[in-house]
């Protein structure tokens, strides 16, 4: 059986030519081995006497040399991981996403929005719980936006009236001076009508 890395995102094979070790869960040492397991941080991973971990998850104090050869300390722990956040990361970009949105929505009652929090202390498997939780907040930004879409078509639609009001009531106040003017007379003075018409 070919030997391969238990460390979760972990894709070392064993082969002559690298230069890295495999070493076994401690198994005889319960206390060690619950350490081991602990700092793998996988959900309901259970080692068997076929289950190791490469060297690349244990820093270089762990080892010592025996004969030219490299040996794995008895109180070593792997604490060299990479884990993969990409949900955790996903559901902070979410919830901030859908503050902002409320914050924008209704800006006089911003007190009184509850935040959508989330729950950061993820393991690097992901959980039905947090697939539930992240679906949950899609949803709920998918409302949102629709929520937020239609308060804006309604204020577009409100100024367009405004301006079609406006533009009403230019055209009649030009419309009653108009009228006005079409009613006006002129006030002469007296002398215009002592005509002498003997001169015509």
């Amino acid at each position: 059986m070919v030997q391969t890395c238990s460390a979760y995102g972990c894709k070392n094979r064993y082969h002559k030519d690298k230069d890295v070790s495999f070493h076994k869960f401690p198994l005889a040492r319960p206390d060690v081995c619950d350490k081991w397991v602990s700092a793998m941080r996988r959900n309901n991973f259970k080692p068997t006497k076929y289950s190791n971990i490469c060297s690349q998850h244990f820093t270089t104090d762990c080892f010592k040399r025996e004969c030219n050869n490299r040996v794995l300390k008895e109180s070593a722990v792997p604490s060299l991981f990479t884990f993969n956040l990409s949900i955790k990361v996903s559901c902070s970009q979410l919830s901030n996403a859908v503050s902002i949105i409320l914050i924008a929505e209704e800006p006089d009652t911003c007190s009184d929005t509850q935040a959508v929090c989330c729950d950061h202390n993820y393991t690097a498997e992901d959980s039905p719980q947090q697939k539930k939780r992240l679906e949950q907040l899609e949803e709920q930004l998918q409302r949102v936006r629709k929520k937020l879409k239609t308060m804006q078509q309604k204020c577009r639609r409100q100024e367009r009236q405004l301006k079609r009001l406006k533009a009403g009531g230019e055209t009649n106040r030009g419309r009653r001076k108009a009228e006005q003017g079409e009613g006006a007379y002129i006030i002469l003075p007296r002398h215009y009508f002592n005509l002498n018409l003997s001169k015509l």
